[in-house]
């Protein structure tokens, strides 16, 4: 946009210009209109550009480009409320505020006479875009920010900060003291590197900036006390938490849009290499749940760096750092909670997913240098972990073969890529070469773990049992070793929230405990990570829950509604219809002991029976429709979703009672003769909302289609036909598997199966079961084909590439589901042959 509006007033000076200027000019524009009709707001987080890209869209409609594309109203509204926040007098008076480094949006609305006071070394803000803004609009040339525009430009070019060298210092430094003995830098002359950063971080009263005498923030405040502490200098980080702490975090700047998570894990790491740590209790527990927090979400990315493995790296480099002052006591009142349910979690997930995207050619991102140190800094900082030994050889043969990546490229180890983030991407040549040597350096195991650590990282074999059992189905068998065992790992990692999700979802009392429960988180992250999804621990913990609240209502209908012989259908029927009603409404609902209280003292006993139904059933109906990211998706997504639920419940009644009349009357349910539906209507209908299929699919949607601003998670009228098109046969498909595995069990139990519909009559003899299932085996065949074939046509709209990885870890959900289906009911028919 700069470089179009620049060709414009070069065109309209007056001066000569080349020849081509006009088709430059042309190709400029088509090329500025082309990348806004896809720009991705959400992914956008460089500095100002809220304000810059609505200034420069003024400018250019001054010479007659006007630009219309889907993100421009919500990019009006940020602009509109960031400007509210922006009154001109704050840029007039002593202190310096970030705005001053976005000065080309404030063109007409800010009197640039008045802003001259701010210059430093003659910038503003030691910007050159924002200091060359400055100098065109001030009445008065300014011959000191010419100077420094002179300068700025001799120095690298078109540099987005000159100068930098405090944060080039520090940022180098940090890498390199944590990789190599202290002793060894002395001789580099690194006392006299310290000495110039301590007398710039004292003149500024214990804060930083990115050179001497800039506007200061806590990400360099808190790498500076971080890494003269490590040199032996006593500092404190009173003036850090007194100017940055927030209710829930620490703050980047004074005012801020957004958060930074590799802001917060640096401040965490400064905080826990203080002489005392426990004095900063406080502030480090709500920095390490901050963090935990990011990486539930999936918020690796930062608006300082450009790549996830950054934010990745510090994290857990900091949370490693506070395991390591847990097991020394330094930390003595430290919630296990905490501890146990998210910090472990966040530190094997993120090895696990660090792993997972290595390149073949031992690089990670886009073959870059600096980005494939971090990611070998993140897994040399995971490594001593406990948990991290059942991938272990994973962890040293990629590190290995990043470290041959490296070396085949050390000719580009000082030539950067452009990862850090402002207003602009930028490199920084000497900090990528810092954290380069780094990752050769660092060695793995230089500090392990005591009792304290590696008590809470124990996992009992028992526990693992079942899991073990389910890791043998083919499904798993071209994983990885190393990969099946991470997700048993994190399975396990992830029960403590699933049991408790659960159980608040679930009312006590309706169903058991099932032992299988404890494979949800494995089967689920398994099906994740063999796709590449990388859905967030967030939606994997919705989906763990929606999966396990289907299943027992599921034998809720079975096992206790259907003994409820005073209770008609419509009765119940008429109960969810309730339910969903007072839903659309948000009423607030009365607590279980409240209308247990209300129904002891008035109603009949049927009444207060249907009470105890609607009690049972709210809590699932409510949590699923009520879940952050369901309401954050669109209402043409939430509507589905409270369709498919409605229609689940309504089809579980209707089982439960036609199983009930057919189990009445004098012939077995599997007698084709009662059957007076065809099987490809059922199979589409009744059925494929019995399984689940289609509102856990639905509820996927939701979860998947959070983050789109509430537009569609499917974009067009076609992607919508597919995406419902690849539920159907998602939906046959879990069926007829269900079915093949428990066709003995029905029969013994006189349920319905695929196989007694009279299509099965035609080419199968009433007692020749296994024809009848070879069949059934076709069909489920057919139902795979015809599921592929949708996922790569969704693929080939254009759907969101995590929605299509989303939709490939369902897909392998539904195989996974029914294998394991399969294995279960070989095991219940074997028993029930024994027991016949």
């Amino acid at each position: 946009m700069a470089c179009l509006l620049a060709l414009l007033v070069r065109q309209d000076s007056g001066a000569e210009v080349p020849d081509d200027l006009g088709k430059r000019i042309l190709r400029a524009d088509g090329s500025l209109r082309q990348t806004l009709q896809s720009w991705d707001l959400d992914s956008s987080d460089n500095a100002g550009f809220e304000v810059l890209i609505p200034a420069h869209l003024v400018m250019l409609g001054k010479y007659g480009l006007q630009y219309e594309f889907p993100a421009r109203p919500r990019l009006m509204s940020l602009y509109e409320q960031k400007m509210e926040k922006i009154k001109p007098e704050s840029l007039y008076g002593k202190d310096p505020s970030t705005s001053l480094y976005c000065l080309e949006g404030m063109i007409g609305k800010v009197d640039f006479d008045l802003v001259a006071h701010h210059k430093l070394h003659g910038s503003m803000l030691g910007n050159p875009a924002s200091t060359a803004a400055y100098l065109m609009n001030t009445s008065a040339w300014d011959v000191d920010a010419e100077a420094y525009l002179r300068r700025a430009m001799a120095s690298d070019g078109a540099v987005e900060i000159y100068p930098s060298n405090l944060f080039e210092i520090t940022w180098a430094l940090k890498p390199l003291i944590e990789a190599f003995p202290t002793d060894a830098l002395v001789s580099s002359g690194l006392d006299q590197i310290a000495d110039f950063v301590e007398r710039a971080f004292q003149a500024q009263d214990g804060f930083s900036g990115f050179t001497p005498g800039a506007l200061v923030d806590s990400d360099s405040t808190s790498a500076t006390i971080y890494i003269l502490n490590q040199l032996g200098r006593d500092i404190t980080a009173e003036a850090l938490i007194s100017h940055y702490e927030s209710l829930d975090k620490f703050r980047c700047y004074s005012v801020e849009r957004t958060p930074s998570p590799s802001a917060n894990a640096n401040v965490l790491k400064t905080l826990l290499g203080l002489s005392d740590p426990s004095r900063n209790s406080t502030q480090i527990i709500k920095v390490a749940n901050y963090l935990c927090d990011c990486w539930s979400q999936g918020e690796h990315n930062d608006k300082w760096n450009m790549t996830p493995h950054y934010t990745m790296m510090l994290s857990v480099q900091a949370l490693m750092m506070l395991l390591h002052n847990l097991d020394r006591g330094s930390l003595p009142h430290f919630p296990r909670q905490l501890l146990v349910t998210k910090i472990l979690p966040v530190l094997f997930g993120t090895t696990v997913e660090t792993l997972q995207k290595q390149n073949d050619d031992g690089s990670w991102g886009s073959q870059s240098c600096e980005t494939t140190a971090y990611a070998i800094l993140c897994l040399s900082a995971a490594a001593p972990l406990p948990l991290c030994e059942c991938v272990s050889t994973a962890i040293q043969l990629a590190i290995d073969n990043g470290r041959a990546f490296l070396l085949q490229h050390i000719k580009s180890w000082n030539q950067p890529d452009l990862v850090w983030i402002s207003k602009i991407a930028y490199g920084v040549g000497v900090i990528a070469e810092a954290f380069t040597l780094a990752a050769m350096r660092i060695s793995l195991y230089s500090q392990c773990f005591g009792k304290i650590i590696e008590d809470v990282c124990y996992i009992s074999k028992p526990s693992l049992n079942t899991i073990q059992k389910i890791s043998d189905l083919p499904f798993f068998a071209g994983m990885p070793d190393w990969m099946a065992s991470a997700c048993i790992v994190e399975g396990y990692l992830h029960l403590p929230l699933f049991d408790a999700a659960r159980q608040a979802v679930i009312t006590q009392g309706a169903v058991k405990q099932q032992r299988h429960f404890n494979i949800l988180p494995f089967a689920l992250i398994a099906c994740s990570h063999s796709t590449g999804a990388f859905l967030t621990p967030e939606v994997n913990l919705d989906f763990m829950v929606i999966c396990a609240l289907v299943y027992e209502v599921d034998h809720y209908m079975e096992d206790i509604i259907g003994g409820f012989k005073d209770v008609e259908a419509q009765e119940v029927e008429q109960v969810v219809h309730e339910i969903f009603k007072e839903s659309c409404l948000h009423r607030p609902m009365k607590s279980q002991t409240e209308c247990m209280t209300e129904h002891q003292e008035s109603g009949t006993q049927r009444s207060r029976l249907l009470e105890r139904i609607k009690m049972t059933l709210r809590p699932g109906i409510s949590w699923v429709l009520s879940r952050p990211k369901v309401l954050s998706s669109s209402k043409y997504d939430q509507a589905l979703l409270r369709r498919e639920l409605k229609a689940f419940y309504m089809c579980q009644i209707t089982s439960v009672y036609e199983s009930l009349s057919l189990a009445s009357s004098c012939k077995p349910q599997h007698s084709s003769s009662l059957i007076q539906e065809p099987y490809h209507g059922w199979v589409h209908t009744a059925s494929s909302s019995h399984v689940a299929g289609r509102v856990t699919f639905a509820f996927l949607t939701c979860l998947l289609g959070a983050s789109m601003d509430g537009q569609d998670c499917f974009h067009s009228a076609e992607a919508k036909y597919l995406a419902q098109d690849l539920n159907m046969h998602l939906s046959n498909l879990a069926r007829m598997e269900n079915d093949i595995g428990s066709v003995v069990r029905d029969r013994k139990e006189n349920n319905l199966n695929s196989v007694d519909f009279p299509e099965f009559d035609t080419t199968a003899k009433e007692d020749d079961l296994q024809g009848r299932i070879e069949q059934l085996k076709r069909l489920a065949a057919y139902e795979r084909e015809c599921s592929k074939v949708a996922l790569a046509n969704l693929s080939e709209l254009g759907v969101n590439d995590k929605v299509i990885k989303g939709l490939k870890a369902f897909c392998n959900a539904v195989d996974l589901f029914g294998q394991i289906y399969a294995m279960e009911d070989t095991v219940i028919a074997l028993r029930l042959e024994r027991c016949s």
